[in-house]
């Protein structure tokens, strides 16, 4: 199959104990390798799937909602409960408009090594630059503006096997000329509530939000969100001419389980 591999004994990353496996390369021209599930598709195709006896399932299974869906359902009904309008993105975006316009560094931002265009080039790390950019062309409906989106982010961890890291995020933002750190803590306290689950907040410092107006949120001794007034210089870099309040929460981190 043009792939060259050896007997190897490894360990995962994040253990210590090693198992006996096989390391493979497969060639430049091979750009459907992306799991070891791969490498075994690859022997079963070079054995032919003819020399493989067939054997009927021995387990019986029930096809149901994993728990994170589940759990992102409540938190939609109870944003939409407060008012807030649900919005569903594109994933990718461009630099400009996930970094440069959010006033981001760009360090743990998953760039991809060959975009069909730079409108699409970059994973988002965040919900908050897909809801500027609605909030960007709303500026002739009547206000307040109150719209969240739950939904998936991907950032640069090398604590994880591929060194990229997929988490279910909620992020909420509401545009009013009354708008405050006030108004986003007590949206933040509401879902909270209604989740039925306590939290802290910690001063933080975030070049999407204004100093002083932001706050880490803090559950289980672990920071999994932020929310505040959004600073000045994100409003213009969008073209926005209101203040605005926003927020997002790791959801995998707030129900205790991961889907990486």
């Amino acid at each position: 199959m043009g792939v060259r591999a050896e007997k190897a004994r490894a360990a995962e990353r994040g253990e210590t104990a090693g198992t006996d496996g096989v390391r493979a390369w497969p060639p430049e021209y091979r750009n459907d390798f992306l799991h070891a599930a791969d490498v075994v598709e690859d022997v079963m195709i070079g054995r032919s799937l003819d020399s493989f006896k067939p054997q009927r399932p021995g387990d019986f299974t029930v096809g149901r909602l994993k728990p994170i869906t589940l759990f992102s359902r409540q938190v939609k009904e109870i944003m939409a409960g407060m008012g807030y309008q649900e919005m569903i993105y594109n994933y990718l975006g461009s630099r400009k408009d996930l970094v440069e316009k959010m006033r981001g560094d760009g360090r743990r931002i998953v760039r991809i090594s060959n975009p069909m265009t730079e409108n699409y080039e970059y994973v988002r790390d965040s919900v908050l630059a897909s809801l500027m950019a609605s909030e960007s062309v709303s500026g002739h409906s009547a206000y307040p503006h109150r719209i969240f989106e739950v939904g998936k982010v991907a950032y640069l961890d090398e604590a994880e096997n591929y060194g990229a890291a997929t988490r279910q995020y909620m992020g909420f933002l509401q545009a009013d000329r009354d708008a405050s750190f006030n108004t986003a803590a007590g949206q933040m306290q509401t879902l909270f509530y209604y989740l039925s689950r306590e939290y802290d907040v910690e001063e933080t410092e975030d070049p999407r939000f204004i100093p002083g107006r932001a706050a880490a949120v803090v559950y289980g001794g672990e920071k999994i969100g932020v929310f505040g007034e959004i600073h000045p210089g994100a409003l213009e870099n969008w073209g926005i001419t209101i203040p605005c309040t926003a927020g997002e929460i790791d959801l995998d981190s707030l129900m205790g389980t991961s889907e990486n």
